[in-house]
């Protein structure tokens, strides 16, 4: 029996599957765990934190895109990304001008947010159909680092960024022609192709760090996801106001006229963080600085053995989310 119909393996058969591994140091501070966005390593005068993330549902500049989706897992502890590494695996029979063009593209990112490639592995792969790249981000930090776990009962629920604008963009990218069969406007669709240009949370997520408990990247699964991991990393309850969310009116027609729910979209460019309520005033004054789109959401709950995401509409209660969320984006890729 499979695993997983798509996207990222349940924490619960991921956990279980992390017991064949030594996963124990004295000088790692964050490890293999539920919502941490990457690992952080003591070192004598300050820490090292460390992320890999593969793509595997884009391929538009997939280069520049994955030295993106990796600096900003680094820059959600509230650290620079600073160095790379590449594992690009190629399809036979990819072209020299191809290739040339993924290189071209990550060393565009890197520069982007002033980080080095350091190091990497590149290969033509069988049996692949697309390339694929899997990218290790590192930074480093003498000072405080942001985790996902600090949320705290009674900080307030902060959603930054454009809710769904990758997964919507992916889809602008891979279905243009289905989306115009189904209704949808061209101008819509080209305005969400370039949602992908606007992933980078790295100045954002630098600039707010030192007002919130949590931080964390919605990737796959999701601003919806993305909360989940806050709560159970954390080890609190969470009320979500879902009328309180910004859907930009492109991604919520894309998701529409593919029958997917853009909370559980890919979610690249979008922070969710925990905020203490003496800070929100002074966060929000930031966010509007840097002309920042962003929702406040809800609020932290208490602490619990079991922790569940709360959704609210109108008022009501319309459902609780106590396990992990698959990414929309995989009902089309089979």
């Amino acid at each position: 029996m499979a695993i997983t119909k798509g996207g990222k393996i349940s924490w619960e058969e991921l956990s279980r599957l992390i017991r064949f591994l030594p996963t124990s140091d004295v000088d790692l501070v964050i490890g293999p765990k539920l919502g941490e966005d990457a690992a952080v390593i003591r070192l004598k005068d300050g820490f090292l934190v460390v992320h890999s993330d593969p793509i595997t549902t884009a391929f538009w500049r997939i280069g520049w895109y994955a030295v993106h989706v990796a600096a900003n897992d680094i820059a959600v502890r509230g650290v620079k990304p600073r160095y790379f590494l590449p594992v690009v695996l190629l399809p036979p029979r990819t072209g020299a001008r191809e290739v040339e063009e993924i290189f071209r593209d990550m060393g565009e990112a890197a520069r982007e947010v002033s980080g080095v490639v350091i190091g990497g592995h590149t290969e033509v792969t069988p049996y692949l159909e697309r390339p694929i790249i899997s990218m290790t981000a590192i930074g480093y930090s003498t000072g405080r680092f942001v985790s996902t776990s600090g949320a705290r009962p009674g900080d307030y629920l902060v959603i930054v960024g454009r809710v769904g604008g990758e997964g919507a963009s992916v889809v602008a990218w891979d279905f243009e022609e289905e989306l115009a069969e189904r209704g949808v406007d061209r101008t819509l669709i080209g305005e969400a192709k370039n949602f992908l240009r606007e992933i980078s949370v790295v100045k954002t997520a630098l600039s707010i760090a030192p007002y919130v408990d949590s931080m964390h990247d919605a990737t796959e699964g999701g601003v919806i996801q993305a909360i989940r991991e806050v709560s159970v990393a954390s080890g609190v309850n969470v009320h979500v106001d879902l009328d309180m969310i910004r859907v930009d009116v492109a991604v919520r027609e894309i998701s529409k006229a593919m029958g997917l729910d853009p909370l559980k979209l890919l979610s690249s460019g979008c922070i969710v963080a925990a905020v203490p309520p003496s800070k929100l005033g002074v966060l929000e004054e930031t966010l509007r600085g840097l002309n920042q789109v962003y929702s406040v959401a809800g609020r932290v709950g208490d602490f619990a053995d079991k922790p569940v995401v709360e959704l609210r509409e109108k008022g009501s209660v319309i459902g609780v989310v106590d396990r992990d969320v698959v990414d929309e984006i995989y009902k089309l890729f089979g």
